[in-house]
């Protein structure tokens, strides 16, 4: 019960602060959201792009490689 009530005085604070947030003097045509959609839609294409280029040194990293097999030595040879 207690944790509840250590809680309870930081949420009326923050219920507060959003309840009584000034008015913003601000407008966002169309334009502004149509250039935000296409900055977000280019850094995914160009994150998609990168990690194509670099994947087979990626996959390579993660992927253990078989091992070889030895070299006959002089003593197997005879």
């Amino acid at each position: 019960m207690e944790n509840h009530m250590i809680k309870l005085p930081g949420f009326i604070i923050l219920s507060l602060l959003f309840t009584w947030a000034p008015q913003a003097m601000a407008y966002i045509d169309p334009g502004s959201g149509s250039a935000i959609m296409s900055a977000i839609i280019g850094a995914f294409v160009a994150l998609t792009l990168t990690i194509k280029t670099y994947w087979y040194k990626i996959k390579s990293f993660f992927v253990k490689k078989p091992s070889s097999p030895e070299e006959p030595t002089q003593a197997d040879e005879s």
